[in-house]
């Protein structure tokens, strides 16, 4: 059974369609929620977005993290996760 968003990862998930829209300048249509961002983003895309995601949210994701991160949906959990870490 697949686990719904929390209003955190969806809040995670808005910032990282504006930053791959505005910052990365990212053409056409972005990758939906559950589409693989490989298909869309090179990866030096893939990796300019994991880097802003970084500087925005204040943490730090391991290679092997951004690696296993397939979907917006599993970045956005990943980087929500990271981001209550850091306020425990």
């Amino acid at each position: 059974m697949e686990r719904t968003v929390t209003a955190g990862e969806a809040a995670v998930a808005t910032e990282i369609v504006r930053l791959a829209g505005e910052e990365l300048r990212v053409d056409g249509e972005l990758p939906g929620p559950d589409e693989p961002l490989a298909g869309r983003l090179d990866s030096l895309r893939l990796l300019a977005l994991v880097v802003a995601l970084e500087e925005q949210f204040r943490v730090r994701l391991t290679d092997d993290e951004a690696a296993h991160a397939h979907t917006l949906t599993d970045l956005a959990r990943l980087v929500a996760a990271r981001s209550e870490e850091v306020r425990l």
